[in-house]
């Protein structure tokens, strides 16, 4: 004969095992998987962009020597450019002789993006600084528009003041445009000739 209650007794422990193996995982700190992405993000090798060729910095002119003492900031911020630009040292300065130089973004993004830009006259900070920092504008705005995780509004950031990761078509975690600063440009050349830029960005 079937024995309800054995049946019973079976499905109990079932839910029971299921229900507190599902309560013993905790999710990750997020701010500890900020914490390793940084790092990655730190170390990461771009030895297979090609030969890294130069370095191009961004300094901007201060008269906060206190903390500056060559009175030099050693990055310019992306998310207002233009209120540092007057400042930029040798922001007029051709610092690429190349009429096209492909551009590669990865901090903070999970999946890298490349793009673009010409110039028949070559490049200077000035014109780099400011088609980086409207490309991230895009990229932002792009995350937003794909995700379905949204980004939480700073002012209703209770536990983590770090932006929160995003799902969308870049995976933006960890910080906002208005963090992000860009310290200098390794430029690489590729096997077929192609120049590549890695941006050294922090926050």
């Amino acid at each position: 004969m079937f024995n309800y209650k054995n049946l019973l007794y079976i499905i109990s422990l079932v839910v029971f095992f299921s229900c507190h193996g599902h309560h013993a995982i905790n999710p990750k700190d997020p701010a500890e998987i900020i914490e390793k992405k940084e790092q990655l993000s730190l170390n990461k090798d771009y030895s297979t962009l090609g030969d890294l060729i130069y370095t191009i910095d961004f300094q901007v002119k201060t008269d906060n020597v206190n903390d500056y003492e060559d009175g030099f900031i050693p990055w310019i911020q992306l998310e207002k450019p233009d209120a540092d630009m007057a400042n930029l040292h040798n922001k007029d300065e051709i610092v690429l002789n190349n009429s096209s130089v492909e551009i590669l973004i990865d901090y903070p993004l999970n999946k890298e993006y490349k793009f673009t830009i010409t110039s028949e006259k070559g490049f200077t900070r000035e014109q780099l600084l400011h088609a980086i920092s409207k490309q991230y504008y895009m990229l932002y705005e792009e995350e937003e528009n794909s995700a379905t995780v949204k980004t939480v509004p700073l002012e209703k950031r209770t536990t983590m003041y770090n932006r929160n990761e995003t799902d969308g078509k870049y995976g933006i975690w960890g910080h906002d445009i208005a963090d992000l600063v860009l310290s200098s440009i390794l430029v690489y050349r590729s096997n077929n000739g192609k120049t590549i830029l890695a941006l050294q960005i922090e926050s």
